[in-house]
Formats: C-alpha cells, sequence, structure tokens
C-alpha cells in the first residue's frame, strides 16, 4: 500500500466536498462572450425590443447564472410596481437620473449609481430626467431575457396593464401597481 501524506489526503476531501456544493453553473460557465456596441447576445423576436433592451450576456452565455441587459429608458418612463419570486436584480446607471422605490424608501440615483434588489421586496423605477436614460441590469439566476422577448412581441395595441400582469406572473412577478409616471405609459401605449 502506498503511503498517503496527511495534507494530501485533507486536501483531495477538501476539494471534494467544497465541489459538491458549488451551484452547477460554476462548473459549466467555462466560456467567454463578448458583446460589441450595438451587439444582442440573445436573439429577440422584435427589433424594437432588442433596441430597447439589448442583452449584454445572456443565460445561455452564463449557464444560467445571470441575464445582462443594457436598458434604453424613455423619458419619465419605467416599469409597473412589482416583485419578482424568482430574480435578484442589479442596476447601474450608465446616464439619466432615476427614481428607484423598494423597501420602503425612495433612492434618487444619478450616473455611476447603483442599487441591488432582491428578490422579494416589491419595487419600481422610473428615468425622472427630460432626455432618454441608461441603464445596466443583471437579473440573476439568468432567463429574464425570454420576459423581455415576449412583452418585445405584443403588438402595441395589446400592451394593457393587464397583459403586462398576465406576462409578469408567467416569468414569476406579480405587478402591484402603476409605473412611476402612470401618464406617460398610457400615452406611449395608446
Amino acid at each position: 500500500m502506498s503511503h498517503i501524506n496527511r495534507r494530501t489526503l485533507l486536501y483531495a476531501f477538501g476539494v471534494a466536498s467544497v465541489s459538491s456544493v458549488l451551484p452547477s453553473w460554476a462548473a459549466t460557465a467555462a466560456r467567454v462572450s463578448v458583446a460589441m456596441p450595438g451587439e444582442n447576445r440573445y436573439a429577440f423576436g422584435s427589433a424594437a425590443q432588442a433596441k430597447a433592451s439589448p442583452c449584454k450576456v445572456s443565460s445561455e452565455d452564463s449557464a444560467g447564472a445571470c441575464t445582462v441587459f443594457e436598458l434604453n429608458a424613455l423619458q419619465r418612463s419605467g416599469p409597473f410596481l412589482h416583485v419578482h419570486h424568482r430574480e435578484d436584480e442589479w442596476y447601474y446607471v450608465v446616464s439619466g437620473q432615476f427614481i428607484f422605490r423598494a423597501g420602503g424608501e425612495e433612492r434618487k440615483l444619478v450616473t455611476g449609481s447603483s442599487i441591488w434588489l432582491p428578490r422579494g421586496i416589491p419595487h419600481v423605477w422610473a428615468n425622472t430626467a427630460t432626455t432618454d436614460g441608461k441603464l445596466i441590469l443583471m437579473c440573476q439566476p439568468g432567463g429574464f431575457e425570454k420576459f423581455f422577448d415576449e412583452i418585445g412581441n405584443v403588438p402595441m395595441d395589446k400592451k394593457s396593464p393587464e397583459t403586462m400582469r398576465e406576462l409578469m406572473a408567467k416569468y414569476g412577478m406579480e405587478m402591484l401597481g402603476p409605473p412611476i409616471f402612470a401618464s406617460s405609459w398610457m400615452k406611449q401605449h395608446s
């Protein structure tokens, strides 16, 4: 029988015990993905959606770990008040001025600011500027590009709060209230 030193044995057991608790994506996300300016890493069915929220890292790129978007936020606009039951979200303000309401507080974010929104916390945000803004959004785990894709394929005349409520529910979210600038949203979608 060969002699195994104690350190080698402990190392082998340590690696075995740690590798069994690592998430599956840690072992499989082993390729490099690059998104050039204007490039989209997910084949959205709608060119308008691809322009509004290009996907920079798809869930396929990250083996399901996350999805990253570059959101082009129209002036005085934003999503409905909602809660995610599946994703945590991280936003980084590239340009513009934004209000985020989350966790019972309102926060004003300017260029260079970021906010972490864990799943289960109702939130809403809006670009408060009179010019378009830009956000980087990371959703964890990945897969949120499918929600954006489906939203982008809904014809403008069919985009209503009820349609949004149904699609949000399909992707593990609940709509809880109107956007911050509800009148702006209604004008854009009427």
